[in-house]
């Protein structure tokens, strides 16, 4: 990934970030540091291409990631903070939604990971019903049920507790390893293994 002098100011606002460029290359971690109000989650929706910036481009494989967006979403997992479960679906039936699984239960991966999560007491549980940590477990079963080279996470720790929050770094950990790439924002310190390559961008309100 490939991006270019971004810039982003919502209206009649100074900008949140100007001419921002980095790139990220598989195996590697980038992560977006910066207060609150920094532009740290409309960067990430700007790379998952749900926002547009005023400036600046981002290429993935060579090309824009417009050209077409759909081509890139087959590549790329956003989790944002509202998560993208389906509240009035089970968490089993978010789960056969995203991966067009025809039965959950019937996939030993699916299990022993809500096993791992302790979500598989809470199955046939609507999604609405369940608690913060539960719904942010939820959405990271989704991200690692699937086989996206990129992820994009916004936040991924809030709400964990300190056994998830050590699960989720080692599939990070694993993720990368495999050659994946990954964008996050965090306000706490991410550790991983030495042999991982990481780096790191501050944002700070401009003007």
């Amino acid at each position: 990934m490939i991006v270019s002098q971004l810039s982003f100011a919502r209206q009649q606002q100074p900008p949140l970030f100007e001419q921002l460029s980095f790139t990220l290359s598989p195996g590697e971690l980038l992560c977006i540091e910066g207060v609150n109000g920094s532009g740290k989650s409309s960067l990430l929706r700007i790379l998952a291409g749900l926002m547009q910036p005023n400036t600046g481009d981002i290429c993935w494989q060579g090309v824009s990631i417009h050209h077409p967006l759909a081509l890139f979403k087959t590549q790329m997992h956003y989790v944002g903070h509202a998560n993208g479960i389906k509240l009035d679906l089970t968490v089993n039936e978010n789960l056969r939604l995203t991966n067009a699984l025809s039965t959950a239960l019937a996939s030993q991966e699916t299990l022993s990971l809500l096993k791992q999560l302790q979500l598989h007491t809470q199955q046939q549980t609507l999604a609405r019903y369940l608690s913060a940590g539960q719904k942010r477990r939820l959405a990271l079963a989704k991200l690692w049920l699937t086989s996206k080279k990129l992820w994009l996470l916004d936040e991924p720790l809030t709400a964990l507790d300190a056994n998830t929050q050590t699960f989720f770094l080692a599939q990070l950990t694993q993720h990368l390893q495999q050659g994946g790439m990954a964008i996050m924002s965090s306000h706490q310190p991410i550790r991983l293994a030495t042999n991982v390559q990481q780096k790191t961008i501050r944002l700070s309100v401009c003007g």
